[in-house]
Order: structure tokens, then C-alpha cells, then sequence
């Protein structure tokens, strides 16, 4: 029962952490200059979303790696 729900729980972040890494806009601008012009449209500065997105790739990742080893503690 609790392997099933972290092994949900692990694909919803696997899938949300591959989002934010799309994401960000890198040297090349990224899939986010693609679904709106440019970031600083939203927020006023063109940093504040990519800070935002960097912490949330940072928080994402370490999830994934806690619910992950969590799983191979579980199933082993």
C-alpha cells in the first residue's frame, strides 16, 4: 500500500521536475521564451522567474531522490 502511493507520488514529481527544467530559459531561451515572449513580462524583472525555477528544479530534485531511495528502501 504505501510503495503504491510513493510510487504515484514519484512519477507526479518526476514529471514536475522535468518541467521545471524545461522550463528555465537557458543560453538559447529555453521552452519558456516559446509559450510567452520572455519571462519579464509576468513578473517585471527577468531574473525573478528563472531564480523561482531554479529552486524549484533544486527542491523537486531532492524529493525525487528522498521518495526514490524511500522506494528501494521499501522494496528491497
Amino acid at each position: 500500500m504505501l510503495g503504491n502511493i510513493l510510487t504515484v507520488l514519484d512519477v507526479i514529481v518526476c514529471i514536475a521536475l522535468i518541467a521545471a527544467v524545461l522550463l528555465q530559459s537557458g543560453k538559447g531561451g529555453g521552452i519558456s521564451s516559446t509559450f510567452g515572449g520572455s519571462d519579464g513580462a509576468f513578473l517585471g524583472k527577468g531574473n525573478d522567474l528563472d531564480t523561482v525555477m531554479a529552486k524549484a528544479t533544486v527542491l523537486l530534485g531532492g524529493a525525487f531522490a528522498v521518495i526514490t531511495l524511500a522506494l528501494a528502501k521499501i522494496n528491497a
